[in-house]
């Protein structure tokens, strides 16, 4: 099933939040942790989100791999998948940009996704849970689209889906911790 956020939606925090929590309860059992897997690079204005995504996650001490500073891209992505298996068996929510008809718009799907689609690059399924923000529309020529893509808008999502993922996040580990 996939959820359709609209960013400009003042209570957009908080449905990525209540939509991550029934999700991350549905599809938790059996995995020892949550890592957040923040896709993109700082190379491509578009491209962007999930890496400034990765830093407030990170910044707000949540176990993240996909920062500004430390890019997961499609040249290291199956060398950080690895890494992640080794880590035990966490559950993995993968957020990256997206192109699509709907910009602004916030998808939250409980399958992993897909990087490169619109690069026509062939890379492995990443996530558990997948989220990504349409940042701009789907084109032809989709490089040069991310490359014009607004700066603000990247910014905007990236902290509207950071801060649902880090409420989520720390209601759910306030929970496990009080089980315990």
């Amino acid at each position: 099933m996939t959820f359709y956020i609209d960013s400009a939606d003042k209570y957009a925090v908080r449905k990525i939040k209540s939509t991550l929590k029934l999700m991350i309860a549905e599809g938790f059992k059996g995995h020892t942790h949550i890592v957040v897997l923040c896709i993109g690079t700082d190379r491509v204005t578009g491209d962007s989100l999930g890496p400034f995504v990765g830093d407030r996650l990170r910044k707000a001490g949540n176990r993240v791999y996909g920062t500004i500073h430390e890019p997961v891209h499609a040249k290291n992505l199956k060398y950080v998948l690895e890494k992640i298996r080794n880590e035990g068996d966490p559950f993995v929510i993968a957020v990256d940009a997206a192109l699509g008809s709907h910009i602004g718009h916030i998808t939250i799907a409980d399958r992993g996704i897909r990087p490169g689609t619109a690069l026509n690059k062939e890379l492995p399924v990443a996530g558990n849970i997948g989220i990504t923000g349409i940042v701009n529309s789907d084109s032809h020529s989709s490089i040069r689209i991310l490359q014009n893509t607004r700066l603000s808008t990247v910014l905007d999502m990236s902290d509207i889906i950071a801060g649902g993922l880090i409420e989520a996040i720390s209601e759910i580990n306030e929970r496990s911790f009080a089980a315990v």
